[in-house]
């Protein structure tokens, strides 16, 4: 490594003064260009990417401060209600026992749907239940109600979907 730094001294040596003085000024430009298309210009375009990206984030904060106010009356007219926390079935069967409802049997279907047989239940109670459902923002996808022998008694059939 030392013999070829020595070497290029000594071409360096034995040029004319005119050259050495042009490879110096040759050197010097290259390196001022190297910095400014090598660091500063990327730089700067980092920079300036940035700049924007936090610009469109300070927008989106302001409409969406601008959408609170519906959002928030959205929430009031629908009664503040949120996501019920657990399972289907749990929050199914949760409803079901506040409405004095016994579900007979239940089965899934796949992910998000559940069938529902409910053997005797009344009228009254039943009525309310899937009322309370649909204001969970449950979907009944098909219904079935026969009436029963007993006077205001009925059996059921319900898909439901979330």
């Amino acid at each position: 490594m030392k013999q070829m730094i020595d070497q290029w001294r000594q071409k360096w040596a034995g040029l004319p003064a005119n050259d050495q003085r042009a490879l110096g000024m040759l050197g010097l430009f290259l390196g001022a260009v190297f910095i400014v298309f090598g660091l500063f210009k990327p730089a700067q375009g980092y920079f300036d990417s940035a700049r924007d990206d936090a610009e469109q984030s300070r927008e989106l904060l302001t409409w969406i401060e601008e959408q609170r106010p519906q959002l928030e009356r959205i929430q009031r007219n629908s009664g503040g209600e949120s996501r019920a926390q657990g399972t289907l079935l749990q929050r199914v069967t949760a409803a079901a026992n506040n409405h004095k409802v016994t579900i007979k049997r239940f089965e899934p279907e796949g992910d998000g749907r559940i069938r529902l047989w409910i053997d005797e239940a009344r009228y009254q109670d039943l009525q309310p239940w899937l009322n309370t459902l649909l204001q969970q923002r449950f979907v009944i996808r098909s219904v079935s109600v026969d009436a029963l022998a007993e006077e205001g008694m009925v059996s059921a059939r319900l898909t439901l979907e979330r």
